[in-house]
């Protein structure tokens, strides 16, 4: 019984670690899923339905481009820099921060110069043939190497358990002020070209100030001062490579899955349903970002408890967090099913059309699983098993990308849906399947069986029965939210000890993120 209570108190232990960096995350994620969200109305709102397409489908070529550019180095640092401060390797720390950072900016840049040169072909493939259409490709171009630099530079602070950096400038700043920009800018004009550098000035600004942030923290950091390597450069190259590799592959066959099928319905379908499509699927991007804020918690977190062998604690981390992560945001996913025309409407005219109904329904489905599964894939990869996550990627991108190609042209915006959805509940099977197998299980617990009921108690049958009597429009699901959202929020707190919802109060410590040196979970 001893040893029980002493894994329950080191769980309870780490939980509040994970607690405080996902408290501090979770306020950035709400900020930037608020205005992400309304990045998307100003633009769907003030503009035509085929020039938000081809913005949509424009900035989806970038922020492809982006994930291939960093090569996977931001996964890579949040597995390396922490481990080898609890290993009593500060001395390699510089040589791993050297070679996760010149790489990607180097590739930036080349890729930059390619899109200069190419930008006329590479328009007229993606439908942006139009007037203008080279000129935002090449606004883009330039943007590359700041995008790059600043997601390394903010995945290089989260690794040594610092959220506070990446929540003020990649949550905060950048994401409120691209729709302000943008709604700013629209009085005065209109054009794909004027929605583009209204979207890159913000992102530009990000990275120079994340370099520069990230440049100062490495600078203080007392347990790099004066350490003697361990491991040649060479040797310290190949161990962060031999890891990181197959992460910049699965990076970018994740991103192509939630990218790809926008560009692929502009090109094969065109930019007005390219639009509707990502209209109908924005809510997808707010609870990706609840789920973001907890996860970039726990990569550092998996690492040192795999580090130390704490299986149990391990497990249990893992349950509860997931068991979180559905509390956050399932509710999300439920109201959005629950009454897809009050959430179409918000878009405007032309958003709300059956295709565009079925999307939402085919999102749901899948993200409702997506977040019950946990945080299988972050597991995956913090273990040393990121060739496995690669494997599981590339498969979920051949499906989606063969899907999309046979789908889309006889569906149209709905088998877009589909092959999306096969894609992303075949990788997260086989990474919940392939954790169970050789960590000797993390399935599904107590806590996520509260949060499955709390939702359909208290949300999905309430607005469900709703419907039925009256039409469930913007308004009416705004009072009915009035009375379904305090009584889930009482179903969380009847089950607060199930939940292990005591840790929140480890939000109110002194420290709730600096890492200190030797690996302490009070970093996290």
């Amino acid at each position: 019984m001893a040893d029980l209570t002493g894994v329950e108190q080191e769980t309870q232990r780490h939980l509040t670690h994970v607690a405080r960096g996902g408290a501090v995350g979770l306020v950035g994620a709400g900020v930037s899923a608020v205005a992400t969200f309304g990045l998307a109305l100003v633009v769907t709102n003030r503009f035509s339905a085929e020039t938000a397409g081809l913005f949509f489908a424009s900035t989806s070529v970038f922020l492809l481009l982006s994930a291939v550019a960093t090569l996977g180095t931001d996964t890579g640092l949040s597995r390396f820099l922490l481990r080898f401060e609890a290993q009593g390797r500060p001395g390699d720390i510089p040589a791993i921060v050297r070679t996760a950072v010149v790489p990607p900016v180097v590739l930036s840049v080349v890729l930059a110069v390619a899109t200069l040169l190419v930008a006329e072909p590479l328009a007229a493939v993606i439908g942006l043939d139009g007037p203008g259409g080279a000129d935002v490709l090449r606004v883009l171009a330039v943007l590359f190497p700041f995008a790059t630099v600043g997601t390394v530079a903010l995945a290089g602070t989260r690794a040594f358990g610092r959220m506070r950096t990446t929540v003020m400038v990649d949550k905060i700043a950048r994401p409120v002020a691209q729709p302000l920009l943008v709604l700013l800018l629209s009085l005065g004009g209109s054009g794909v070209l004027l929605l583009t550098w209204a979207w890159s000035i913000p992102y530009a600004v990000a990275g120079v100030v994340s370099a520069l942030l990230f440049h100062r923290f490495v600078r203080r950091r007392g347990s790099l001062v004066g350490a003697a390597p361990t491991r040649s450069r060479r040797e310290v190259r190949r161990e962060f490579w031999g890891f990181t590799w197959p992460r910049a592959v699965s990076r970018i066959s994740q991103v192509a899955i939630q990218r790809l099928d926008i560009i692929l319905i502009a090109v094969l379908r065109s930019p007005t349903e390219a639009a509707v499509y990502t209209a109908a699927t924005r809510f997808v991007v707010l609870g990706q970002f609840g789920t973001l804020a907890i996860q970039q918690v726990l990569q550092p977190k998996f690492t040192a408890l795999i580090a130390r062998n704490e299986n149990e604690s391990l497990r249990e981390v893992y349950r509860i967090s997931a068991a979180w992560s559905m509390a956050l945001v399932w509710p999300i996913y439920a109201i959005v099913g629950c009454a897809p025309l009050a959430y179409l409407g918000m878009f405007g005219d032309g958003y709300a059309g059956s295709d565009a109904v079925l999307v939402v329904w085919l999102m749901c489905v899948a993200m409702l699983f997506g977040v019950a599964t946990g945080p299988a894939d972050t597991l995956l990869m913090m273990s040393g098993r990121s060739r496995i996550s690669l494997v599981n990627s590339l498969l979920a991108l051949t499906l989606d990308v063969v899907l999309c190609l046979v789908l889309i042209p006889r569906m149209g915006i709905s088998g877009a849906a589909v092959a999306w959805a096969v894609a992303v509940i075949t990788r997260l099977t086989l990474a919940v399947w392939q954790n169970r197998g050789t960590l000797g299980g993390v399935g599904f617990g107590a806590a996520a069986g509260v949060v499955l009921a709390a939702n359909v108690v208290c949300l999905i049958v309430p607005l469900l029965v709703i419907g039925l009597i009256v039409e469930l429009d913007l308004p009416v699901l705004m009072l009915a939210l009035l009375v379904c959202l305090p009584a889930y929020a009482g179903a969380l707190f009847l089950a607060r000890r199930i939940l292990m919802l005591s840790v929140l109060r480890g939000l109110f410590g002194r420290r709730g993120e600096n890492a200190s040196p030797g690996g302490d979970p009070a970093a996290f």
